[in-house]
C-alpha cells in the first residue's frame, strides 16, 4: 500500500489561540502561517466565534486573505473567491445554524426572570461591546454584524442557566461557552463544520493524507480538539481552563501566538514536514 504525504488542516480558534488575548497581534504565527502557504504544504482555517465581518477586517493584517473561514463558533462556513478546489468561483457563504433574527426572537420570547439576566451584543452599543471584550470601536461595530450567534453575559445562577439551557433547546438553540461569553447558537458547532471540511478536502485531494490540527483554548474548542487527529489546547491564563482525557491532545508550551506556533512546528515534525527557522 503506497503511504500519501500529509496534508494538515490547520483549524484554529483566533483569541488567546493565534492571537494574543490582549495586543490581538498574530506574531510571530504571522510569519509562520505565510511559509505554509507559500510551500503549499498545509491550509490554515480560522474556526472562531468571531463574525464574517470581523474576519474580513483581521485578513488585511494576517496572511489569511484567500483562506475559507469558519465564524459564529461553527454557525457559518465563508468560501473565498476562487475557492481551492475546482467547483465554485465565487464565494460562497454557508449558513449551519440558525439565523441571528430568529435567534433574537427566542430570545425575546423567554420568561422575564430569565430575559433580566442575559445581556447580549444586541443589547448593548458598540462603545459597550468595546468595554465588555476590549476591542476597539471599529472592531465592535464588526462584531455587532451577526449571522448566526449572539455573544451574551449572563448574571444568574448556575440553576437559572439550566433553565434557560433547556428552554433554548427545545427552539433547537444550543447555549456554549467561550472564554469571555456565552453564546446562543442553533445546533452548529466548531467540530462539525472541522469534519464537513476534512471531508472535502479528502474528496478533493486524493493523492494527500489529510489530517486535522485543531487549536483552541475555550470550552467551546474542546470537542472539536479532540475530534482533530492532533489536537492542542492553548493555556488561558485569563479565562476557564479546559481539560481532556483525549491522551493524543497535547497543551501548548506558552498561551497565544508564541505557543501556536511551537505546537504546529512540533506536529509538521511528527508528520515528517520541514518548516524553516524563522
Amino acid at each position: 500500500m503506497t503511504s500519501c504525504a500529509a496534508y494538515p488542516l490547520i483549524f484554529t480558534d483566533l483569541d488567546g489561540t493565534l492571537l494574543d488575548h490582549n495586543s490581538y497581534s498574530a506574531q510571530p504565527a504571522d510569519i509562520l502561517i505565510q511559509q505554509i502557504l507559500d510551500q503549499s504544504i498545509g491550509y490554515v482555517i480560522p474556526i472562531t466565534s468571531k463574525t464574517s465581518a470581523e474576519m474580513r477586517s483581521l485578513q488585511r493584517s494576517i496572511p489569511l486573505s484567500e483562506t475559507i473561514s469558519v465564524t459564529e463558533n461553527g454557525s457559518v462556513i465563508d468560501m473565498p473567491h476562487g475557492y481551492p478546489f475546482a467547483g465554485a468561483s465565487d464565494p460562497q457563504n454557508i449558513l449551519l445554524g440558525i439565523g441571528y433574527t430568529e435567534i433574537l426572537d427566542r430570545i425575546a420570547a423567554l420568561p422575564p426572570i430569565l430575559r433580566q439576566h442575559i445581556t447580549g451584543f444586541a443589547d448593548m452599543s458598540a462603545t459597550e461591546v468595546s468595554k465588555a471584550t476590549g476591542l476597539g470601536l471599529p472592531e465592535s461595530q464588526l462584531a455587532k454584524q451577526r449571522e448566526a450567534s449572539e455573544p451574551f453575559l449572563w448574571s444568574g445562577s448556575a440553576a437559572a442557566l439550566e433553565e434557560l439551557r433547556a428552554i433554548m433547546a427545545d427552539a433547537d438553540i444550543r447555549i456554549q461557552r467561550g472564554g469571555r461569553f456565552y453564546h446562543f447558537t442553533g445546533n452548529a458547532t466548531k467540530q462539525q463544520a472541522m469534519a464537513r471540511l476534512k471531508s472535502t478536502f479528502v474528496e478533493e485531494m486524493t493523492a494527500f493524507e489529510i489530517v486535522s490540527i485543531a487549536l483552541g483554548d475555550g470550552p467551546n474548542d474542546l470537542k472539536m480538539i479532540d475530534a482533530a487527529d492532533f489536537g492542542v489546547i492553548m493555556p488561558n491564563p485569563d479565562g476557564v481552563t479546559i481539560q481532556t482525557s483525549q491522551p493524543r491532545v497535547r497543551v501548548a508550551k506558552a498561551p497565544g501566538p508564541a505557543g501556536w506556533v511551537a505546537a504546529v512546528r512540533q506536529i509538521f515534525a511528527e508528520l515528517g514536514l520541514l518548516l524553516p527557522e524563522s
